[in-house]
C-alpha cells in the first residue's frame, strides 16, 4: 500500500505539471497521456507585443499591438468507451493597446480595447496508446506513444463593429488536430523526457459585420495550418525545462473577395521553465518569439502559467 501511495504522489506530480491551452499555442505538456477522473484549472498571464491579433491567427501588417491576456481553462478527463477523453472550457479576458498606420487615423493615434479575446470549447479523445486508466492503473502504466484527436469550437470574444479594433473576431472557428506524445524514458518514476507533435488546421466562418476600420461588407479568411512541437525534460522530480518550435501557414483575409495580402507564414520558437510547488500545484514561465516570418510578422510573448489539478484518490481501491 505504501508503494502505491508513493506512485500516486508521483502521478499527481505528472498531472499537475501538464499545461493546458490557449490560442497562441497549446503550450508544453498539453496533451500528455493522463488518468481519468482529473479536474484541473489553468489560469495564465500572457504579455503580447506583436502585429497579430491576440488569438495569433490574423496578421495586421501595419499594427503594433500590445496586449495583456488572462486565459483560464478548465479541464476534465474521463472514460469514454475504454478510451481517455478530455473536455476543455476556455475564456480569455484581457485588454490591448494598438497603433495602426492607416489613412483613417491620425499619425501615432493609439487604439484601446478590453473585454474577452476569442475562447473555445474542446473535446479530445484517445485514438492510439491512450486507454482509459484510473489513477492506480495509470501509476503502473509504462510511458508509451499516444495519439489523440481533438476538436475545438472557438467562439467570438468581445466585438463592436463601431470600434476600429477589437479583442474578438465576430466569427466562429472550427479546429481539428492530432496531438502526439513520444516518451524518451521507460518508467513513470524516471525523470521524464517528452516530444509532443501537434498538427492542426483552423477553418473560419465569415465576419459579416466588419469593424469600421474596414469598408467591406464581409471579411473571409483562408484556413490556417499549424504544427506545434515541444521537447521537455525533467531535471528533477520538481523542475523541468522545455523548448518549443511552431510553424503556421495560411490565414489570408479577404475583404469582399479582395485579398489583404497578409499571409501568415511564420516559424516561431520558445523556451520554458517549470516547477512543481506541491503535488497538485505547478507553475511555469515561457518566452516565445518569431524566428522567420513573411509580411514583417512579429511577435514576442511572455507566458506565466499556474496549474491546479485534483483527483479524488479516496474513491480508488
Amino acid at each position: 500500500m505504501k508503494a502505491i501511495k508513493i506512485k500516486l504522489i508521483l502521478l499527481l506530480f505528472t498531472i499537475a505539471s501538464s499545461q493546458f491551452v490557449f490560442a497562441q499555442g497549446d503550450g508544453p505538456r498539453s496533451h500528455l497521456f493522463a488518468p481519468t477522473g482529473v479536474w484541473a484549472i489553468n489560469p495564465k498571464y500572457l504579455k503580447l507585443d506583436q502585429n497579430l491579433l491576440p488569438g495569433g491567427n490574423i496578421l495586421v501588417k501595419d499594427a503594433d499591438i500590445s496586449a495583456d491576456i488572462f486565459p483560464t481553462t478548465l479541464v476534465h478527463t474521463f472514460n469514454l468507451k475504454g478510451r481517455l477523453a478530455r473536455v476543455f472550457v476556455n475564456a480569455n479576458p484581457g485588454s490591448l493597446t494598438a497603433k495602426v498606420d492607416a489613412q483613417t487615423l491620425e499619425f501615432g493615434e493609439s487604439l484601446n480595447a478590453s473585454g474577452f479575446s476569442d475562447g473555445y470549447l474542446a473535446f479530445e479523445m484517445g485514438i492510439f496508446g491512450a486507454p482509459a486508466l484510473n489513477a492506480i492503473e495509470y501509476s503502473q502504466h509504462k510511458p508509451q506513444f499516444s495519439l489523440t484527436g481533438i476538436f475545438k469550437y472557438w467562439y467570438s470574444g468581445t466585438y463592436d463593429s463601431d470600434k476600429l479594433i477589437n479583442l474578438g473576431t465576430n466569427r466562429s472557428t472550427l479546429e481539428f488536430g492530432l496531438p502526439m506524445a513520444i516518451p524518451f524514458h521507460k518508467e513513470l518514476s524516471q525523470n521524464s523526457t517528452w516530444l509532443e507533435i501537434f498538427p492542426s488546421v483552423q477553418f473560419y466562418a465569415d465576419n459579416n459585420d466588419p469593424a469600421r476600420s474596414n469598408t467591406a461588407n464581409k471579411v473571409e479568411q483562408d484556413p490556417l495550418f499549424i504544427i506545434e512541437n515541444h521537447l521537455t525534460h525533467n531535471l528533477s522530480k520538481k523542475l523541468w525545462v522545455g523548448a518549443d518550435l511552431r510553424f503556421q501557414y495560411g490565414g489570408i483575409t479577404k475583404a469582399d473577395g479582395i485579398s489583404d495580402d497578409n499571409l501568415i507564414n511564420i516559424l516561431g520558437a520558445g523556451i520554458n521553465l517549470g516547477y512543481q510547488i506541491s503535488a497538485p500545484l505547478s507553475v511555469y514561465a515561457g518566452y516565445n518569439t518569431i524566428l522567420i516570418g513573411d509580411n514583417d510578422a512579429k511577435s514576442n510573448m511572455l507566458r506565466l502559467s499556474l496549474v491546479f489539478a485534483y483527483i479524488n484518490l479516496k474513491q480508488l481501491k
